[in-house]
């Protein structure tokens, strides 16, 4: 395990452990068929999105020199993609498919993981 020497992206992995976690618990909410309220998924995706800020933002300013980041922030991107997709979906429909919400999760762990461990390639 690799811990950034960046504050940045420190900041960034830690907000992005809480926004994984509170991820995981609404990911169970929706999984177990229970009505979760939309403003938790609002707070969970602009906690990502502001991890995934500081993530550029190291990134630009020359802080986030680890080989870890580059490719963490782009599986962010993603992740940002399938969260803003799963709100369109929920706005539309009033229902989260199962497999966009598996995606979501599974490129967010991915990222967590690129960010702590480095690519898997």
């Amino acid at each position: 395990m690799q811990l950034p020497e960046s504050g940045l992206v420190t900041a960034a992995l830690v907000i992005l452990a809480c926004t994984v976690a509170a991820g995981a618990a609404t990911a169970y909410f929706r999984l177990a068929d229970k009505n979760t309220p939309f403003d938790i998924g609002l707070l969970h995706g602009g906690a990502g999105v502001s991890a995934t800020v500081l993530l550029l933002v190291a990134i630009l300013t020359g802080n986030g020199a680890e080989p870890n980041t580059r490719p963490a922030l782009g599986l962010l991107a993603l992740t940002i993609g399938g969260g803003v997709t799963l709100y369109y979906l929920i706005r539309r429909k009033g229902l989260l498919p199962r497999s966009v919400v598996f995606m979501h999760g599974g490129l967010a762990l991915a990222a967590v993981y690129t960010l702590l461990f480095g690519p898997p390639f």
